[in-house]
Protein backbone atom coordinates (compact mmCIF):
# COMPACT_ATOMS: atom_id res chain seq x y z
CA UNK A 1 0.00 0.00 0.00
CA UNK A 2 1.48 3.32 -0.69
CA UNK A 3 2.41 5.80 1.94
CA UNK A 4 0.16 8.30 2.26
CA UNK A 5 0.73 12.35 1.90
CA UNK A 6 -1.14 15.41 2.27
CA UNK A 7 0.31 16.30 -1.28
CA UNK A 8 -1.97 12.96 -2.90
CA UNK A 9 -4.92 14.01 -0.70
CA UNK A 10 -5.06 17.81 -2.13
CA UNK A 11 -4.28 16.68 -5.56
CA UNK A 12 -7.02 14.26 -5.23
CA UNK A 13 -9.81 16.41 -4.17
CA UNK A 14 -8.61 19.27 -6.30
CA UNK A 15 -11.83 21.14 -7.76
CA UNK A 16 -12.86 20.01 -11.19
CA UNK A 17 -13.66 23.30 -13.46
CA UNK A 18 -11.95 25.69 -16.12
CA UNK A 19 -8.82 25.80 -13.72
CA UNK A 20 -8.25 22.16 -14.83
CA UNK A 21 -8.82 21.74 -18.22
CA UNK A 22 -7.59 25.41 -19.40
CA UNK A 23 -4.81 25.38 -22.16
CA UNK A 24 -1.79 28.15 -21.71
CA UNK A 25 -1.61 30.54 -24.46
CA UNK A 26 0.30 29.69 -27.66
CA UNK A 27 2.43 32.74 -28.22
CA UNK A 28 4.59 32.52 -24.53
CA UNK A 29 4.47 35.43 -22.22
CA UNK A 30 6.87 38.62 -23.18
CA UNK A 31 10.07 38.86 -21.03
CA UNK A 32 10.01 41.11 -18.33
CA UNK A 33 11.58 44.19 -18.70
CA UNK A 34 14.94 44.23 -16.14
CA UNK A 35 13.58 46.30 -13.27
CA UNK A 36 15.01 47.13 -9.81
CA UNK A 37 14.35 44.40 -7.58
CA UNK A 38 10.90 46.64 -5.75
CA UNK A 39 9.29 47.43 -9.22
CA UNK A 40 6.39 46.14 -10.10
CA UNK A 41 6.22 44.06 -13.15
CA UNK A 42 3.43 46.06 -16.18
CA UNK A 43 0.57 44.55 -16.77
CA UNK A 44 -0.07 42.44 -20.13
CA UNK A 45 -3.47 42.45 -21.31
CA UNK A 46 -2.78 39.67 -23.61
CA UNK A 47 -1.45 37.51 -20.83
CA UNK A 48 -4.71 35.43 -19.79
CA UNK A 49 -4.87 36.39 -15.56
CA UNK A 50 -5.70 32.68 -13.24
CA UNK A 51 -8.86 32.95 -10.97
CA UNK A 52 -8.57 33.52 -7.68
CA UNK A 53 -11.66 31.75 -7.04
CA UNK A 54 -10.43 28.76 -8.39
CA UNK A 55 -7.18 28.27 -5.94
CA UNK A 56 -7.78 24.94 -3.98
CA UNK A 57 -9.40 25.34 -0.95
CA UNK A 58 -8.42 23.14 1.61
CA UNK A 59 -10.82 21.80 4.29
CA UNK A 60 -8.62 21.26 7.47
CA UNK A 61 -11.10 19.15 9.71
CA UNK A 62 -12.05 16.73 6.44
CA UNK A 63 -7.90 16.35 5.99
CA UNK A 64 -7.38 15.40 9.45
CA UNK A 65 -10.64 12.53 9.72
CA UNK A 66 -8.91 11.33 6.30
CA UNK A 67 -5.55 11.29 7.85
CA UNK A 68 -6.78 9.23 10.62
CA UNK A 69 -8.31 6.98 8.36
CA UNK A 70 -5.34 6.15 6.17
CA UNK A 71 -2.93 5.26 9.52
CA UNK A 72 -5.47 3.29 10.50
CA UNK A 73 -5.64 1.54 7.58
CA UNK A 74 -1.79 1.58 7.17
CA UNK A 75 -1.89 0.05 11.03
CA UNK A 76 -3.66 -3.08 10.07
CA UNK A 77 -1.61 -3.74 6.92
CA UNK A 78 1.86 -3.02 9.16
CA UNK A 79 2.58 -0.39 7.25
CA UNK A 80 4.14 2.43 9.74
CA UNK A 81 2.35 5.51 9.40
CA UNK A 82 4.33 8.69 8.40
CA UNK A 83 5.27 11.13 11.52
CA UNK A 84 2.65 9.66 13.82
CA UNK A 85 2.74 8.68 17.13
CA UNK A 86 0.49 6.77 19.31
CA UNK A 87 -1.83 9.10 20.69
CA UNK A 88 -2.21 10.65 17.35
CA UNK A 89 -6.13 10.09 17.42
CA UNK A 90 -6.35 11.67 20.74
CA UNK A 91 -4.41 14.72 19.68
CA UNK A 92 -6.85 15.23 16.29
CA UNK A 93 -10.08 14.90 18.21
CA UNK A 94 -9.29 15.27 22.42
CA UNK A 95 -11.40 12.65 23.02
CA UNK A 96 -11.11 9.68 25.28
CA UNK A 97 -11.05 6.69 23.70
CA UNK A 98 -8.87 3.67 23.28
CA UNK A 99 -5.17 4.22 22.44
CA UNK A 100 -4.59 2.63 19.00
CA UNK A 101 -3.07 -0.61 19.35
CA UNK A 102 -2.60 -3.54 16.91
CA UNK A 103 -4.59 -6.98 17.54
CA UNK A 104 -1.16 -8.42 18.35
CA UNK A 105 -0.88 -6.43 21.66
CA UNK A 106 -4.55 -6.96 23.10
CA UNK A 107 -4.96 -9.16 25.99
CA UNK A 108 -8.04 -10.59 26.59
CA UNK A 109 -10.00 -9.53 29.43
CA UNK A 110 -10.65 -13.86 30.30
CA UNK A 111 -6.68 -13.56 30.64
CA UNK A 112 -6.10 -10.34 32.82
CA UNK A 113 -6.01 -12.72 36.31
CA UNK A 114 -3.06 -15.21 34.62
CA UNK A 115 -1.30 -12.04 33.74
CA UNK A 116 -1.22 -10.25 36.70
CA UNK A 117 -0.33 -13.32 38.66
CA UNK A 118 2.67 -13.72 36.36
CA UNK A 119 3.39 -10.08 36.63
CA UNK A 120 3.30 -10.06 40.58
CA UNK A 121 4.77 -13.95 41.18
CA UNK A 122 7.60 -13.46 38.91
CA UNK A 123 8.89 -16.66 38.18
CA UNK A 124 6.46 -18.57 39.82
CA UNK A 125 3.63 -18.20 37.50
CA UNK A 126 5.72 -16.49 34.50
CA UNK A 127 5.13 -19.72 32.40
CA UNK A 128 1.23 -18.41 32.07
CA UNK A 129 1.74 -14.91 30.72
CA UNK A 130 2.41 -16.40 26.87
CA UNK A 131 -1.18 -18.37 27.04
CA UNK A 132 -2.49 -14.32 26.95
CA UNK A 133 -1.27 -13.05 24.74
CA UNK A 134 -0.55 -13.65 20.60
CA UNK A 135 1.87 -15.26 19.47
CA UNK A 136 3.84 -12.60 17.56
CA UNK A 137 3.52 -10.32 20.83
CA UNK A 138 4.60 -12.78 23.45
CA UNK A 139 8.27 -13.07 22.91
CA UNK A 140 8.02 -9.29 24.71
CA UNK A 141 6.57 -11.11 27.71
CA UNK A 142 8.18 -12.08 30.72
CA UNK A 143 7.49 -15.42 30.09
CA UNK A 144 10.17 -15.81 27.91
CA UNK A 145 12.44 -14.53 29.72
CA UNK A 146 15.54 -16.30 31.17
CA UNK A 147 15.13 -18.03 34.82
CA UNK A 148 17.54 -15.33 36.32
CA UNK A 149 15.98 -12.51 34.31
CA UNK A 150 12.47 -13.30 35.46
CA UNK A 151 14.03 -13.61 39.40
CA UNK A 152 15.82 -10.06 38.73
CA UNK A 153 12.34 -8.84 37.45
CA UNK A 154 10.38 -10.22 40.76
CA UNK A 155 12.80 -8.97 43.16
CA UNK A 156 12.30 -5.29 41.52
CA UNK A 157 9.55 -4.65 43.43
CA UNK A 158 9.38 -5.44 47.20
CA UNK A 159 6.90 -7.53 48.83
CA UNK A 160 4.91 -5.18 50.38
CA UNK A 161 4.84 -3.17 46.99
CA UNK A 162 3.42 -5.89 45.44
CA UNK A 163 0.42 -6.58 47.98
CA UNK A 164 -0.21 -2.73 47.21
CA UNK A 165 0.14 -3.08 43.26
CA UNK A 166 -2.50 -5.93 43.41
CA UNK A 167 -4.47 -4.29 45.74
CA UNK A 168 -4.82 -1.51 43.50
CA UNK A 169 -6.56 -4.16 40.54
CA UNK A 170 -8.39 -5.87 42.74
CA UNK A 171 -10.02 -2.18 43.47
CA UNK A 172 -10.42 -1.74 40.20
CA UNK A 173 -12.31 -5.05 38.98
CA UNK A 174 -14.21 -3.76 41.91
CA UNK A 175 -15.26 -0.37 40.41
CA UNK A 176 -15.32 -1.82 36.72
CA UNK A 177 -14.78 -5.63 36.14
CA UNK A 178 -12.21 -7.12 34.46
CA UNK A 179 -11.34 -5.22 31.03
CA UNK A 180 -8.69 -5.93 28.36
CA UNK A 181 -5.48 -4.78 27.82
CA UNK A 182 -4.31 -2.53 27.54
CA UNK A 183 -7.05 -0.37 29.75
CA UNK A 184 -8.75 2.28 28.48
CA UNK A 185 -7.56 5.57 29.12
CA UNK A 186 -11.87 6.68 30.13
CA UNK A 187 -11.67 4.16 32.20
CA UNK A 188 -8.34 5.19 34.06
CA UNK A 189 -10.30 8.72 34.38
CA UNK A 190 -14.24 7.67 35.89
CA UNK A 191 -11.84 5.28 38.19
CA UNK A 192 -9.73 8.04 39.41
CA UNK A 193 -13.04 9.97 40.10
CA UNK A 194 -14.63 7.01 41.76
CA UNK A 195 -11.27 6.78 44.42
CA UNK A 196 -11.69 10.27 44.78
CA UNK A 197 -15.13 10.39 45.66
CA UNK A 198 -14.49 7.29 48.16
CA UNK A 199 -12.73 9.77 50.15
CA UNK A 200 -9.14 8.19 49.10
CA UNK A 201 -6.17 10.74 49.34
CA UNK A 202 -4.43 12.15 46.38
CA UNK A 203 -1.05 10.24 47.58
CA UNK A 204 -3.21 7.13 47.13
CA UNK A 205 -4.79 7.54 44.08
CA UNK A 206 -1.86 8.12 42.35
CA UNK A 207 -0.39 4.89 43.79
CA UNK A 208 -3.61 2.82 42.52
CA UNK A 209 -2.43 4.43 38.91
CA UNK A 210 1.14 3.98 39.34
CA UNK A 211 0.19 0.07 39.98
CA UNK A 212 -2.17 0.05 36.74
CA UNK A 213 0.53 1.94 34.61
CA UNK A 214 3.30 -0.43 36.26
CA UNK A 215 1.74 -3.64 34.25
CA UNK A 216 1.04 -1.73 30.94
CA UNK A 217 5.00 -0.79 31.01
CA UNK A 218 6.00 -4.73 31.78
CA UNK A 219 3.68 -6.44 29.29
CA UNK A 220 5.02 -3.80 26.86
CA UNK A 221 1.76 -1.99 26.30
CA UNK A 222 0.53 1.73 25.59
CA UNK A 223 0.46 3.26 28.72
CA UNK A 224 -2.96 4.65 29.20
CA UNK A 225 -1.81 6.23 32.89
CA UNK A 226 0.65 8.66 31.08
CA UNK A 227 -1.91 10.65 28.45
CA UNK A 228 -2.37 14.17 28.88
CA UNK A 229 -6.07 13.88 30.22
CA UNK A 230 -5.19 11.44 33.07
CA UNK A 231 -2.39 13.34 34.48
CA UNK A 232 -4.46 16.57 34.65
CA UNK A 233 -7.40 14.90 36.70
CA UNK A 234 -4.66 13.21 39.03
CA UNK A 235 -3.73 17.04 39.44
CA UNK A 236 -7.39 17.86 40.09
CA UNK A 237 -7.40 15.57 42.85
CA UNK A 238 -4.32 17.04 44.77
CA UNK A 239 -5.68 20.64 44.11
CA UNK A 240 -8.76 19.78 45.83
CA UNK A 241 -8.02 17.00 48.47
CA UNK A 242 -4.34 18.59 49.14
CA UNK A 243 -2.71 15.71 51.27
CA UNK A 244 -2.39 16.56 55.46
CA UNK A 245 -0.55 14.15 57.70
CA UNK A 246 -2.45 14.06 60.76
CA UNK A 247 -0.81 11.63 62.63
CA UNK A 248 0.34 13.32 65.74
CA UNK A 249 3.95 12.65 67.44
CA UNK A 250 4.17 10.36 70.54
CA UNK A 251 6.58 12.24 72.50
CA UNK A 252 8.38 11.47 75.47
CA UNK A 253 6.01 12.68 77.71
CA UNK A 254 3.75 10.67 76.05
CA UNK A 255 5.53 7.60 75.50
CA UNK A 256 5.44 7.78 79.46
CA UNK A 257 1.85 8.12 80.27
CA UNK A 258 1.39 4.89 77.20
CA UNK A 259 3.86 2.20 79.39
CA UNK A 260 2.19 3.52 82.74
CA UNK A 261 -1.24 2.62 81.31
CA UNK A 262 -0.53 -0.68 80.04
CA UNK A 263 -0.89 -2.70 83.57
CA UNK A 264 -4.39 -0.89 83.31
CA UNK A 265 -5.43 -2.12 79.67
CA UNK A 266 -3.51 -5.26 79.31
CA UNK A 267 -4.44 -8.40 81.31
CA UNK A 268 -1.56 -10.71 80.57
CA UNK A 269 1.83 -9.94 81.96
CA UNK A 270 3.92 -11.30 79.34
CA UNK A 271 2.08 -9.04 76.87
CA UNK A 272 2.37 -6.07 79.04
CA UNK A 273 6.13 -6.37 79.41
CA UNK A 274 6.56 -6.77 75.74
CA UNK A 275 4.49 -3.83 74.62
CA UNK A 276 6.45 -1.94 76.91
CA UNK A 277 9.64 -3.04 74.95
CA UNK A 278 8.01 -2.87 71.68
CA UNK A 279 6.68 0.80 72.73
CA UNK A 280 9.86 1.79 74.35
CA UNK A 281 12.49 0.64 71.49
CA UNK A 282 10.45 1.74 68.68
CA UNK A 283 10.57 5.27 70.66
CA UNK A 284 14.18 5.37 70.91
CA UNK A 285 15.69 3.52 67.70
CA UNK A 286 13.44 5.28 65.40
CA UNK A 287 11.36 2.04 64.37
CA UNK A 288 8.81 1.59 62.23
CA UNK A 289 6.19 -0.58 63.55
CA UNK A 290 6.78 -3.06 60.48
CA UNK A 291 10.08 -3.94 61.15
CA UNK A 292 9.32 -5.14 64.40
CA UNK A 293 5.71 -6.73 63.81
CA UNK A 294 4.31 -8.57 61.03
CA UNK A 295 1.86 -7.13 58.22
CA UNK A 296 -0.81 -9.33 56.78
CA UNK A 297 1.19 -11.68 53.70
CA UNK A 298 4.61 -10.43 54.77
CA UNK A 299 6.54 -13.41 55.96
CA UNK A 300 8.56 -13.16 59.33
CA UNK A 301 11.79 -12.94 57.83
CA UNK A 302 11.28 -9.53 57.04
CA UNK A 303 11.15 -8.10 60.76
CA UNK A 304 14.03 -7.77 63.57
CA UNK A 305 14.97 -11.76 64.92
CA UNK A 306 16.51 -12.36 68.03
CA UNK A 307 19.99 -13.28 66.77
CA UNK A 308 19.88 -9.60 65.27
CA UNK A 309 19.84 -8.45 68.92
CA UNK A 310 23.10 -7.94 70.71
CA UNK A 311 23.50 -6.07 74.52
CA UNK A 312 26.50 -4.80 76.11
CA UNK A 313 27.33 -4.82 79.81
CA UNK A 314 28.28 -2.53 82.36
CA UNK A 315 28.85 -5.82 85.23
CA UNK A 316 25.68 -7.75 85.00
CA UNK A 317 23.47 -4.67 84.03
CA UNK A 318 22.86 -3.99 80.44
CA UNK A 319 24.36 -0.92 79.36
CA UNK A 320 23.78 -0.68 75.49
CA UNK A 321 21.77 -2.44 72.85
CA UNK A 322 22.51 -3.38 68.79
CA UNK A 323 19.82 -4.13 66.75
CA UNK A 324 20.78 -5.26 62.96
CA UNK A 325 18.17 -3.85 60.86
CA UNK A 326 18.32 -6.30 57.62
CA UNK A 327 15.39 -5.34 55.96
CA UNK A 328 14.02 -1.61 56.00
CA UNK A 329 11.64 0.29 53.49
CA UNK A 330 14.64 2.71 52.34
CA UNK A 331 17.41 0.02 52.05
CA UNK A 332 20.03 0.13 49.66
CA UNK A 333 22.12 -2.82 47.31
CA UNK A 334 20.39 -5.08 50.10
CA UNK A 335 22.75 -3.26 52.54
CA UNK A 336 21.65 -4.04 56.84
CA UNK A 337 22.60 -1.34 59.34
CA UNK A 338 22.95 -1.62 62.87
CA UNK A 339 21.29 0.60 65.60
CA UNK A 340 22.85 1.23 69.03
CA UNK A 341 20.54 2.53 71.56
CA UNK A 342 22.06 3.60 74.71
CA UNK A 343 20.55 2.96 78.39
CA UNK A 344 20.12 5.76 80.90
CA UNK A 345 20.60 5.04 84.64
CA UNK A 346 18.52 8.19 85.69
CA UNK A 347 15.62 7.45 82.74
CA UNK A 348 12.16 6.12 83.61
CA UNK A 349 11.83 2.64 82.03
CA UNK A 350 14.84 2.53 79.69
CA UNK A 351 14.83 1.08 76.69
CA UNK A 352 17.66 -1.42 77.00
CA UNK A 353 16.57 -2.42 80.12
CA UNK A 354 13.03 -2.80 79.08
CA UNK A 355 14.12 -4.73 76.35
CA UNK A 356 16.92 -7.21 78.31
CA UNK A 357 13.74 -7.68 81.40
CA UNK A 358 11.08 -8.75 78.12
CA UNK A 359 14.01 -11.44 76.40
CA UNK A 360 14.48 -13.04 79.68
CA UNK A 361 11.01 -13.69 80.95
CA UNK A 362 9.82 -14.60 77.42
CA UNK A 363 12.48 -17.18 77.46
CA UNK A 364 12.48 -17.37 73.54
CA UNK A 365 15.70 -18.18 71.85
CA UNK A 366 15.28 -18.12 68.24
CA UNK A 367 12.77 -16.43 65.58
CA UNK A 368 11.05 -13.02 65.49
CA UNK A 369 11.77 -10.33 68.43
CA UNK A 370 8.63 -10.30 69.33
CA UNK A 371 6.91 -12.70 69.29
CA UNK A 372 3.18 -14.55 71.43
CA UNK A 373 3.68 -16.90 73.71
CA UNK A 374 3.29 -19.57 71.50
CA UNK A 375 6.43 -18.39 69.17
CA UNK A 376 4.19 -17.24 66.66
CA UNK A 377 5.60 -13.28 65.25
CA UNK A 378 3.41 -10.60 67.24
CA UNK A 379 1.14 -8.64 64.26
CA UNK A 380 0.56 -5.64 63.19
CA UNK A 381 -2.83 -5.24 63.80
CA UNK A 382 -2.50 -6.37 66.91
CA UNK A 383 -0.45 -3.77 68.28
CA UNK A 384 -1.60 -1.06 66.33
CA UNK A 385 -5.14 -1.74 68.32
CA UNK A 386 -3.35 -2.20 71.84
CA UNK A 387 -1.85 1.17 70.99
CA UNK A 388 -4.75 2.64 69.87
CA UNK A 389 -6.87 0.92 73.20
CA UNK A 390 -4.20 2.68 75.21
CA UNK A 391 -3.91 6.24 73.79
CA UNK A 392 -8.00 6.39 74.33
CA UNK A 393 -7.00 5.25 77.99
CA UNK A 394 -4.68 8.33 78.50
CA UNK A 395 -7.50 10.36 77.66
CA UNK A 396 -6.08 11.41 73.64
CA UNK A 397 -7.93 10.89 70.08
CA UNK A 398 -6.57 7.10 68.64
CA UNK A 399 -7.22 8.76 64.78
CA UNK A 400 -4.29 11.14 65.66
CA UNK A 401 -2.11 8.84 67.32
CA UNK A 402 -0.73 5.23 65.26
CA UNK A 403 2.32 3.54 65.23
CA UNK A 404 3.97 5.61 62.99
CA UNK A 405 3.28 8.73 65.58
CA UNK A 406 6.81 6.96 67.59
CA UNK A 407 8.65 7.99 64.37
CA UNK A 408 7.32 11.51 64.37
CA UNK A 409 7.71 12.20 68.07
CA UNK A 410 11.46 10.71 67.92
CA UNK A 411 12.16 13.32 65.12
CA UNK A 412 10.80 15.74 66.88
CA UNK A 413 12.37 15.46 69.92
CA UNK A 414 15.78 15.07 68.01
CA UNK A 415 15.20 18.25 66.84
CA UNK A 416 14.27 19.92 69.64
CA UNK A 417 17.78 18.41 71.24
CA UNK A 418 19.45 20.42 68.46
CA UNK A 419 20.17 17.81 66.18
CA UNK A 420 20.93 18.85 62.44
CA UNK A 421 18.39 17.70 59.99
CA UNK A 422 20.93 15.59 58.41
CA UNK A 423 21.81 13.58 61.25
CA UNK A 424 18.27 13.22 61.90
CA UNK A 425 17.60 11.81 58.40
CA UNK A 426 20.57 9.47 59.11
CA UNK A 427 19.38 8.21 61.99
CA UNK A 428 16.23 7.85 60.98
CA UNK A 429 17.12 6.04 57.76
CA UNK A 430 15.36 8.58 55.44
CA UNK A 431 16.39 9.19 51.85
CA UNK A 432 14.67 12.23 51.38
CA UNK A 433 13.53 15.16 53.41
CA UNK A 434 10.10 13.75 54.38
CA UNK A 435 11.36 13.76 57.85
CA UNK A 436 10.61 17.48 57.46
CA UNK A 437 7.12 16.45 57.48
CA UNK A 438 7.47 14.96 60.73
CA UNK A 439 9.37 17.21 63.00
CA UNK A 440 6.71 19.43 64.70
CA UNK A 441 8.16 21.63 67.00
CA UNK A 442 5.94 23.82 68.65
CA UNK A 443 5.64 27.84 68.16
CA UNK A 444 8.13 29.56 70.61
CA UNK A 445 6.90 31.57 73.19
CA UNK A 446 8.55 35.08 74.78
Amino acid sequence: MPRFTVVNYVLANMPKGKATSRKRPASPRPAPKKSSRHSVAPHNPSVEQEPAELTPTIDYEKLARHIVQEQARAQNANVPPEQTSPNSRHQMDGTCEDIPTTSNQAISSDNVTTILDAVFQGSSAASTVSGGMSDTHSTLSSAHLAHGARTLLSASLALSTQLAYRRSWQLLHTFQGQRALPLRVVDICNFIAHLHASHFSASTISSHISAIGYVHKILVLPDPTQMFIVKKILRGCHRLSPTVDSRLPITRDILLQIIKAIPHTISVLDYRIMLEALFSICFHAFLRLGEVTVKQGITSDKVIHLQDVEFQYNGSTPSRVELVLRYFKTQKMNKPVTICVEGSPTLDHCPVKTLHRYLSHSGHTSGPLFQYRDGSPITYNYVSKELSNIIKYVGLNPALYKGHSFRIGTATYAAQKGYSENYIQQLGRWNSNALKRYIRIPTLSL
